[in-house]
């Protein structure tokens, strides 16, 4: 995969000096190699990492996520990068201030997290810097990222790293590899059987049941399968369990600051979001303050023990891999398989066991470890 470059232009058509222009480019390149990037399946608590990174005075944090490599069909359907910028700002319309976030369960307060930021000098600088003679799709994301540190009055010039988080980053290794060499990468892992508790209690409270027991499963491995990989490499990748993150904070932060190369610092330890105080996006209804720990064993009281039985009979490799001990004897069972799980409806159940004999065929890439 080749990177896409815009041949150079002529300084009377961006408006800069030659020493204008290379100064940029050069402040560009810089601010590109800083990258630290958080990956790992969804409800595994990367939101909850980048808040504690949020108000990190050495770091620029975009607060919400880009998806850019998830969108990356997107993009090379596009040839200029206005257009692709119009994909990335879509992603982060939230920034516009209008769009609220529940903070507590039962229909509670909503808040705007950024109604302090000036939305439209941040979309002004951005397309400013789409206009750099060199800019390339790696330079595409790290410059909007700058923008948004410029205007949220960052020291990003003199930032160590700056911080985006997307689920699934890691699951996009050779594209990773390609557009962010020197980037690095923290995967956040969580029990799978709290992720699917916290997954199926959003669907059920939205639906009134849900349909997909394997697609849960799906993103999970796929996520965890990476690890191996990710461990061959501890200068570039570091892992770090959820459950370790909530019940010693200062100690994980402390080892991402050693692996992120700066210092900590007790602002860590009080999650913001856009350095507004954040609370969580709990699945159970609860808002709360600070770091909190209660969550890591909610799975016990929300799942039955077929639903514990059949998350652990598809990501026992997983498990084992993280730690996690079983509850189940995790193996196969006719009759607990047929068995359809509380609020799983008809459709969901005819396609999760659909996907699970697909699953022990090895058909389905994103659950298999054996690379």
């Amino acid at each position: 995969m080749r990177l896409q470059r815009t041949s150079r232009v002529d300084v009377t058509q961006t408006g800069l000096s030659h020493d204008q222009e290379s100064s940029d480019c050069r402040e560009a390149y810089k601010f590109n190699a800083r990258g630290l990037f958080i990956g790992g399946a969804p409800k595994s608590g990367t939101t909850l990492l980048m808040s504690l990174l949020d108000s990190h005075p050495q770091l620029v944090t975009m607060p919400e996520e880009t998806c850019y490599l998830e969108d990356w069909k997107k993009y090379l359907e596009l040839k200029d990068y206005p257009s692709k910028l119009r994909i990335l700002l879509g992603r982060l319309r939230a920034l516009t201030g209008t769009d609220c976030i529940e903070v507590s369960g039962g229909g509670g307060t909503a808040v705007h997290h950024y109604a302090h930021f000036d939305y439209n000098r941040f979309v002004a600088t951005a397309e400013e810097f789409t206009r750099h003679p060199e800019m390339n799709d790696s330079l595409l994301l790290s410059e909007i990222i700058r923008a948004y540190g410029i205007v949220a009055g960052s020291d990003w010039q003199n930032s160590v790293c700056w911080v985006e988080k997307t689920p699934g980053t890691e699951t996009r290794a050779g594209l990773f590899d390609e557009l962010f060499p020197e980037a690095r990468l923290i995967q956040m892992v969580r029990d799978p059987r709290a992720v699917f508790a916290s997954r199926k209690s959003r669907a059920v409270k939205n639906n009134g049941c849900y349909t997909e027991a394997h697609r849960l499963i799906r993103s999970w491995n796929s996520s965890a399968r990476e690890i191996p990989r990710l461990r061959r490499d501890p200068s570039r990748f570091l892992i770090v369990r959820y459950e370790e993150l909530v019940k010693n904070p200062r100690e994980v932060l402390e080892t991402v600051c050693r692996f992120g190369e700066f210092e900590f610092n007790e602002c860590m330890l009080e999650p913001t979001r856009g350095g507004v105080p954040w609370q969580g996006n709990s699945a159970f209804d609860q808002a709360f303050n600070g770091i909190n720990a209660t969550a890591t064993e909610k799975w016990k009281e929300r799942l039955t023990e077929d639903e514990i039985w059949w998350i652990e009979l598809h990501c026992r490799k997983g498990m084992e891999l993280m730690d996690y001990p079983l509850q189940t004897d995790a193996r196969f069972s006719l009759r607990r398989w047929l068995k359809r799980l509380p609020d799983e409806s008809l459709k969901g159940y005819i396609r999760a066991r659909r996907d699970s004999l697909r699953q022990w065929m090895g058909l389905v890439g994103d659950c298999r470890y054996d690379r």
